[in-house]
């Protein structure tokens, strides 16, 4: 399983990082979704500075219509636009802010912007009774950075979802291609860009999959060993000079992306697949979520399980992916010999239970949990179920 650390790591270490001007970044802008909704008002104004008519609300109601499947579709024209509206129909209930209302003679887009698909408190059904107030037709439409499915297991899950990048990219390819619209709107074509730039993964020059084949690269080079290391910084400078600069900023990525996998997995945990395991048992077999806090087990999502309701002496099970799922196979002594089959894949997540020591492929791609795993797939539950089930033999 190990192998050289140029040869497992060099094929993916291709793009250049040197770093990009980018007025929003300059600014610090576009870190608070208030100033979000602000440039996608801009932009939804079809008598706005920027001089695109109704071209950008065209393509909005388009991918809105995508989102909504097989739903007749909204017309896209006619729309004006408001910001921070009051979706509360009755004064004596409060405020519920809408941040973006799309209306036109006949419909009504009611628009949450999020940095992830969360309504976070929001209430789906009265945003839609408010577009359908006067008898119009009308939608929901939740607009975001990134899209987190387990998050939209509620009524949030009719809502269209529609990111940030979608609609940056659409933009920037119409008018790029429109000689006129440059030459006659030179600082909006520059703001257009910046914008594409800045959504287009969050600016980042390393894209999520190739961040992920690295991660990867290292777990299959022996080298994970060295996302176990504290403070990180260090580890990333001493992995410079092994591999040089370019790599070190890979590696961060790599950390950085660690991260996220770690809190939408943790999140999906709690959400989904906890209640999955209770409802399948008819009882409370899996109760507190945590995570490991230090070394290789930061990679790591525990899960408390009750094994006396399934006959086994099990008191957890474990969701481990990239360095954390390694070090188990490959480096920890304490597990040695508890991982059987084929070599192990590193972009995949594996599970573990504590008593007896096991360790076993889910075959649920990391990839996936970045995408967002739906709240009905039911894999990671049965995979705990099956396992759970093999260690009352034991």
């Amino acid at each position: 399983m190990a192998g050289d650390l140029v040869t497992n790591v060099l094929p993916v270490l291709g793009r250049s990082l040197e770093p990009r001007f980018n007025v929003f970044d300059v600014m610090h802008h576009g870190l608070h979704e208030k100033q979000i909704s602000n440039v996608f008002r801009w932009l939804l104004n079809r008598d706005g500075t920027h001089r695109l008519g109704d071209r950008f609300v065209r393509i909005f109601i388009e991918e809105v219509n995508s989102a909504l499947g097989a739903q007749e579709g909204f017309a896209d024209t006619g729309y004006s636009v408001r910001q921070e509206q009051n979706t509360v129909l009755s004064q004596e209930e409060g405020a519920d802010i809408a941040d973006l209302i799309l209306e036109s003679a006949d419909a009504v887009l009611v628009i949450e912007n999020y940095f992830t698909s969360d309504g976070h408190g929001h209430s789906f059904d009265g945003y839609l009774q408010y577009g359908q107030r006067h008898g119009k037709r009308a939608a929901v439409v939740m607009l975001c950075r990134d899209v987190d499915r387990s998050l939209l297991s509620t009524a949030w899950s009719q809502a269209a979802v529609v990111t940030y990048r979608q609609l940056a990219m659409r933009l920037h390819e119409a008018v790029r291609r429109d000689a006129q619209y440059q030459a006659l709107n030179p600082h909006a074509f520059s703001f257009i860009e910046q914008l594409r730039w800045k959504f287009d993964q969050e600016a980042q020059i390393v894209e999520d999959q190739d961040v992920l084949d690295f991660v990867v690269a290292m777990c299959k080079g022996d080298q994970a060993n060295r996302y176990g290391k504290s403070p990180h910084r260090v580890a990333a400078e001493q992995f410079s000079i092994d591999v040089a600069a370019q790599a070190a900023r890979r590696f961060e990525d790599g950390r950085a992306l660690l991260e996220r996998i770690r809190s939408l997995l943790k999140t999906y945990a709690e959400r989904v697949l906890v209640p999955q395991l209770n409802d399948a048992t008819g009882e409370v077999l899996a109760r507190a979520v945590s995570v490991g806090n230090s070394g290789l087990y930061l990679w790591t999502i525990t899960i408390a399980i009750d094994g006396d309701l399934v006959g086994s002496p099990v008191s957890r099970a474990q969701l481990k992916f990239g360095p954390s799922a390694w070090h188990a196979i490959e480096a920890d002594p304490a597990w040695q010999g508890a991982y059987s089959g084929d070599e192990p894949d590193y972009s995949k997540i594996f599970l573990t239970l504590d008593n007896p020591l096991r360790v076993r492929p889910t075959g649920v791609a990391i990839a996936e949990v970045l995408d967002g795993i739906a709240a009905d797939d039911t894999r990671l539950r049965d995979a705990i179920l099956k396992l759970l089930g093999g260690s009352r033999s034991r």
